[in-house]
């Protein structure tokens, strides 16, 4: 993405996104710790499910005044209209959301002196067809889907979405930024850091400085987390 002119950022900052992909990962890291509690875990699934679906609708509000994102975001809508495992969780929350009772079954055993849970989703007269296999890692393939887009996201509007770029110079071009531009934005008068530096290293040097005051990068503990960039989930099945 590239801009000409000096690019002013729109009220809502990719933190909501953010903030939104952290609810989902800990109400999912809740279902993984949970036992023998069908309630608590028809809580915390229901609860997973709602942050989940919206993460890209808050994607599409965050990035709707940003160049070209409406083109961007249309292949990526695209895929998971296509994506069963997708669709069977958009259609879920509104379930959820609308009449209540998450389809699945929750039941245990013991092996090897240890108790063991597996909750499975089983088909109802809402829900024909079901996804096979485990709700949690079901769960989380859904929500890795989600990451898959953001990850592409962040790599093609990073200028715009890393709160890293505009100290770089890199991030400066393409916003169309000086580094009086940044200094006023971190809260500091143009041209405090216009101090006598190597030429060739200037606005690098001014940028450095600046970049001990800006704000925190919040989605690359999740991608990494998640291993976003190697698909592992499982197969999707109906």
């Amino acid at each position: 993405m590239t801009e000409s002119t000096k690019f002013k950022f729109p009220g809502r900052g990719f933190h909501c996104v953010a903030d939104k992909v952290a609810e989902a990962d800990y109400f999912l890291g809740r279902m993984k710790g949970t036992s023998a509690e069908i309630e608590e875990m028809r809580f915390l699934f229901s609860a997973f499910v709602s942050a989940a679906r919206s993460v890209t609708f808050s994607l599409q509000a965050v990035m709707s005044g940003y160049p070209d994102f409406d083109s961007w975001y249309q292949p990526r809508q695209k895929r998971l209209k296509e994506s069963r495992l997708a669709r069977f969780f958009v259609d879920l929350r509104n379930h959820l959301q609308k009449v209540g009772g998450a389809p699945f079954f929750h039941s245990g055993w013991s092996r090897n002196g240890k108790f063991e849970w597996f909750t499975e989703f089983t088909p109802t007269p809402d829900f024909e067809e079901v996804p096979s296999g485990d709700v949690i890692t079901l769960s989380e393939a859904y929500f890795r889907l989600l990451l898959e887009i953001l990850q592409e996201c962040y790599a093609d509007y990073w200028a715009y979405i890393d709160p890293r770029a505009i100290f770089t110079v890199e991030g400066l071009r393409i916003l169309g930024w000086t580094v009086e531009d940044v200094e006023e934005a971190v809260g500091f008068p143009r041209g405090w850091t216009d101090i006598p530096w190597p030429e060739e290293q200037k606005v690098s040097a001014r940028l450095h400085v600046l970049s001990r005051y800006g704000g925190d990068e919040l989605m690359d503990a999740f991608f990494k987390k998640y291993s976003i960039g190697s698909r592992c989930e499982p197969t999707e099945q109906l």
